[in-house]
């Protein structure tokens, strides 16, 4: 082989790496974008074993799978802590705020009614109880309200995320389709190699998937329990439903073909987050609200029906009313109750409190409490929950914290491997520069000889 020859493929192996370096440089801000590196060898064959120049074999996609894996895990936890911090968060402030506090309400009511201890006939003292048991209704109705609002936000979220999964499964399909053409012409760009990572970190965030190597560079896709979600070119879609057993919620299902399936358990990402806290969380808070909604006003309407009001009589009708169906957002102090109404004294004489004692006796009252395990009174059930909800918050938050810091740790682990290094690349850039000169330099030379030799035959 002569100079010349020599000298264009080591030129034409410069001009493919120059190509490869600004391609890298010109995509290094573009999110998930890997680096290309131009694959040479040493071409043999030349007279005296000497070879024949090089060889550009093809350009290679720099990245470790293990390591966009790692991504696509990280990304899914951040999704699934993210997303229980916010609503758990919220749920705290929920029971927490200042308006909100049944103990604090409880502890308004009781001081109330023994104010009226020593003059259970004055009625400013009696206005002043039933000023305060309105109140209390209201911290009752404002919290199933706040857990009303979250249901309308999950639920909301659940479907606009069985959307977005649904449009994510067709466009990785669509990749796979495309990926799997290419690989049978013997060329796969890299270009849909990552767009169909960045549409599985996607899909990741909402959801934590499988995904395994196919045939033809395609992949599969899974839930952890083996569900189907991709396989191929073909994709499942969700679907949501109303749970027949609360209306307030929705239950997923998979639809694969002509077959359909309840998702078995949705692990991880955001969607994975919101069931999750929804099924373990705000339910369980909508049980202990409504029960201890129905313990107070029983317990306060049972002493009520016990005594006699200012005039003598016996209550004719309950100080609350509850709806079995909605206790905490329904109790209310029945309408048009009276001062007089209240049933402080047991004999119907004047300036009788022993039925006001029974109510006061309400506060040290231990309850049995199934949604929390425990018996205890009004106001410790609701601080025990309060408890919970804090520390139930903190972990999460400390979680979030976690996740992120893990993120981090893959994303710097995949950039130094797959990620564009502007230094390395500009100094790559020099190198393949000072190539490609070289080399048109070895070219210009050899005509130059091969000129003069020429001129002297």
């Amino acid at each position: 082989m002569s100079m010349i020859d020599k000298g264009l493929s080591g030129l034409n192996a410069s001009r493919a790496a120059l190509s490869a370096t600004s391609n890298n440089i010109a995509n290094s801000l573009v999110s998930g974008y890997t680096r290309q590196q131009v694959m040479t060898s040493s071409a043999g064959g030349g007279f005296y074993g000497e070879g024949s120049g090089v060889q550009v074999d093809g350009v290679r996609r720099i990245s470790d799978q293990y390591e966009v894996a790692q991504l696509w895990a990280t990304g899914s936890a951040v999704g699934y802590a993210k997303t229980q911090a916010t609503y758990y968060g919220q749920v705290e402030k929920i029971f927490a705020g200042e308006g909100n506090n049944i103990s604090a309400g409880l502890d308004d009511l009781f001081a109330s009614l023994n104010s009226a201890l020593q003059q259970p006939n004055e009625i400013a003292f009696r206005q002043g109880v039933l000023n305060e048991a309105n109140t209390i209704s209201q911290r009752f109705n404002s919290i199933s309200q706040g857990l009303n609002t979250q249901v309308d936000q999950i639920e909301g979220q659940i479907k606009a995320s069985v959307t977005q999964v649904n449009a994510q499964l067709k466009s990785i399909a669509e990749l796979n389709a495309e990926i799997q053409a290419s690989s049978n012409g013997g060329n796969v760009p890299s270009a849909l190699l990552d767009a169909r990572d960045s549409q599985i970190n996607e899909l990741a965030q909402i959801l934590n998937v499988d995904v395994v190597s196919a045939p033809n560079d395609m992949v599969n896709i899974s839930l952890p329990n083996g569900q189907p979600l991709l396989v191929g070119a073909k994709f499942s879609s969700l679907e949501t439903q109303v749970d027949p057993a609360d209306p307030k919620f929705s239950t997923v299902n998979i639809k694969f073909g002509d077959t359909r399936f309840p998702v078995n358990n949705i692990e991880g990402g955001s969607l994975g987050g919101m069931i999750d806290y929804r099924d373990n969380e705000l339910k369980p808070s909508f049980d202990f609200i409504d029960e201890l909604a129905t313990h107070f006003a029983t317990e306060f309407n049972s002493v009520l029906a016990a005594g006699t009001d200012l005039t003598g009589a016996t209550p004719t009708k309950d100080l609350f009313i509850i709806d079995p169906n909605n206790p905490a957002g329904s109790l209310r102090v029945t309408a048009d109750f009276t001062a007089e109404e209240l049933a402080f004294g047991k004999d119907g004489t004047p300036g009788d409190n022993s039925n006001l004692r029974d109510f006061i006796s309400l506060a040290a009252k231990d309850l049995a409490f199934s949604s929390i395990g425990a018996t205890t009174t009004l106001s410790d059930a609701f601080t025990s929950k309060i408890g919970s909800l804090g520390s139930q918050s903190k972990q999460a938050q400390t979680s979030l914290t976690t996740q992120i810091q893990l993120q981090n740790e893959a994303q710097t682990q995949w950039a130094s491997t797959s990620g564009v290094n502007i230094d390395e690349e500009g100094a790559n850039l020099i190198i393949y520069q000072q190539a490609y000169q070289s080399n048109a330099k070895i070219i210009a030379i050899a005509d130059e000889l091969f000129q003069t030799v020429l001129n002297n035959v």
